[in-house]
C-alpha cells in the first residue's frame, strides 16, 4: 500500500485539479495611507515591512515580499530549515551573510539590483541592507508552506525578541 502513494500523489492532481490563487498587490503592498503617514514619522517609523504574499497553499513553496526602506536594513536573520530564493524586484542593496572565520570577520556582501537573484541556504544568517535613497523591493520564495523568519540580536547570536516587532 506504501508503494502506491506516490503514485495516487502524482496522479490526484490529474483527476481533481486546484484552483488557481491570485494574491493581489494591494492586499500586500503598503496603501497610500501608510507610505504617508511613514513619510510624516521619518526615520523613527518603521524601516523594513515583511508581508506574506502565498502561504498555505502547499507545502512545498511560500513567498513573501520585504521592503527595505533607504538607509536602512533588516534585523539578522535565517529561515530555519527552510531555503530561500531572493529576487530583487527595485531598487538596489546588499545582503550580507554570516562570516565564515572568526568572530571580527566581516559578513560577506552580495549586491543585488533589479533582476538579480540570491540563494540563501537553509540555517544561513543573512541581512537585507538598503545604502540607497529609494525603497528596496524583494521577493522571497522559501520551501515549506509556511514562512519561517527567525530575527537574531547579531551574527552568530541568539533569537530577538525586539527584531520580531519590525
Amino acid at each position: 500500500m506504501a508503494s502506491l502513494l506516490p503514485l495516487i500523489q502524482d496522479i490526484l492532481p490529474m483527476i481533481l485539479p486546484a484552483s488557481v490563487t491570485v494574491t493581489k498587490a494591494a492586499e500586500i503592498l503598503p496603501s497610500e495611507s501608510e507610505k504617508a503617514r511613514a513619510a510624516e514619522i521619518g526615520t523613527s517609523g518603521v524601516r523594513v515591512i515583511s508581508r506574506n504574499a502565498v502561504v498555505d497553499k502547499t507545502d512545498k513553496m511560500c513567498t513573501s515580499i520585504l521592503i527595505v526602506k533607504p538607509n536602512s536594513c533588516s534585523s539578522v536573520r535565517h529561515h530555519g530549515e527552510q531555503e530561500a530564493i531572493i529576487y530583487a524586484v527595485s531598487g538596489k542593496g546588499s545582503i550580507l551573510s554570516q562570516p565564515k572565520g572568526d568572530d571580527d570577520d566581516e559578513p560577506e556582501r552580495h549586491e543585488l539590483e533589479p533582476g538579480d537573484f540570491a540563494f540563501i541556504p537553509a540555517w544561513t544568517e543573512h541581512q537585507a541592507v538598503n545604502n540607497s535613497e529609494v525603497d528596496w523591493h524583494l521577493v522571497i520564495i522559501r520551501s515549506g508552506g509556511r514562512p519561517i523568519e527567525v530575527n537574531l540580536t547579531g551574527w552568530g547570536g541568539a533569537e530577538s525578541k525586539e527584531a520580531a516587532k519590525q
